[in-house]
């Protein structure tokens, strides 16, 4: 076992390690992050629009399209602001766990905001457009809202974006979890985290999305408390 090893089982060490969120408590602007955002998440979450039968997103999105819009303009800063709490639940961690969850971070923040451009903005931007023509000039616009949807094989350029944003939340949050697990933190976090990665995966709007930032709070929290080793 070499020493670097050695420093890393030790359970006072790996105590420690998973202490490092505790300090968010010291510092505000942290604190602001970790909890503010996956609450304005679970906010944008549930103002989606939900049309029941409709299974076109142009016709969905509807007369509704400035909220639309301006849900998903904000969740392009609320992506990036996501990756920064969840790269703060393994801040001081090592081993390649604590790695593969900090390089899903790339791929989650370039293939989720490319994601929420192009199948979120995008349709609302179309769904905006579309108030201003007539009824017969509308007609080509659900297909157009198809083909930026990209709901599968058919439309394989957004249907990969959808694909690698969803895997890339998924190994990012699920690798924090188990990387705290390793490192000693307790069930009642680490049990919520791995769950936020794995529902959150499905979508960002209600219910998968609201269930897993309810998750990713009650991580947060469980692991802010104050702790005292030993």
């Amino acid at each position: 076992m070499t020493a670097q090893q050695a420093l890393t089982t030790d359970p006072v060490t790996r105590q420690r390690q998973v202490l490092r969120i505790s300090e968010l408590r010291s510092h505000p602007a942290r604190m602001l992050v970790m909890f503010g955002t996956p609450t304005a998440f679970l906010i944008t979450g549930l103002l989606h629009v939900v049309a029941a039968g409709e299974h076109n997103l142009y016709t969905a999105v509807g007369d509704q399209a400035p909220v639309w819009i301006g849900v998903h303009t904000v969740q392009l800063l609320l992506i990036l602001l996501m990756a920064v709490a969840i790269y703060w639940f393994t801040e001081g961690l090592t081993g390649p766990v604590a790695q593969s969850s900090r390089v899903a971070l790339l791929f989650y923040l370039v293939f989720y905001s490319a994601f929420d451009s192009v199948v979120g903005l995008s349709n609302g931007l179309v769904a905006q457009y579309g108030r201003g023509l007539t009824v017969a000039e509308q007609a080509v616009l659900p297909g157009v809202s198809d083909a930026l949807s990209g709901g599968g094989f058919d439309q394989p350029v957004p249907f990969a974006i959808a694909l690698i944003a969803s895997a890339s939340w998924f190994v990012a949050v699920t690798a924090a979890a188990v990387a705290l697990h390793r490192a000693g933190a307790p069930p009642s976090a680490t049990i919520p985290l791995g769950l936020a990665g794995v529902i959150g995966a499905v979508d960002h709007a209600l219910p998968f999305g609201t269930i897993a930032m309810v998750l990713f709070l009650l991580a947060a929290y469980v692991l802010s408390r104050p702790r005292t080793t030993r």
